[in-house]
């Protein structure tokens, strides 16, 4: 699979509201209404020319509690103004970098942060999947695509 071919993939929430966004870690998981993308890697999000949070906020935290950290507190902070937006253009450059704005003037900045894996194996940057009903079964489950995007490839899993 090749950048372009993504994007004709992700073109699918165009159109379609940021309906919730949430976190673990140094993970943001954006949903599309039935569409998600969890991303692993750098991802910013901007309003207006302004950053408001990163997953590497993570890394800023009091050194007592894991869940005080900037990237927990701005979410809390900023969740409101970025949800509700609806996607008005997609781009996958040729690296597999996302580019996702949306009309309440927010930009989803999702970076491949990745070269060459020389120590171990490559590192999943993020994946696009259609989010399944709550009560399909465990087949179900296993027939919806999940498009990987890897630091130097994509596969489907």
């Amino acid at each position: 699979m090749k950048s372009f071919d993504l994007q004709n993939i992700l073109n699918n929430i165009i159109g379609l509201h940021l309906t919730d966004i949430k976190h673990a870690c140094e993970m943001l998981m954006f949903h599309f209404d039935k569409y998600a993308i969890h991303a692993r890697c750098l991802t910013r999000i901007i309003k207006e020319d302004d950053i408001l949070l990163t997953t590497a906020d993570y890394q800023s935290w009091d050194g007592k509690n894991d869940k005080n950290n900037d990237e927990w507190y701005n979410i809390d902070k900023y969740k409101s103004s970025i949800e509700g937006g609806t996607v008005v253009s997609v781009e996958v450059n040729k690296l597999c970098d996302l580019y996702i704005t949306l009309d309440n003037n927010v930009t989803i900045q999702i970076i491949i942060q990745s070269g060459y894996s020389h120590y171990d194996e490559e590192r999943e940057q993020y994946r696009f999947f259609e989010i399944g009903a709550d009560d399909e079964t465990e087949e179900q489950a296993q027939q919806r695509k999940h498009y990987v995007v890897y630091n130097k490839h994509i596969e489907i899993d």
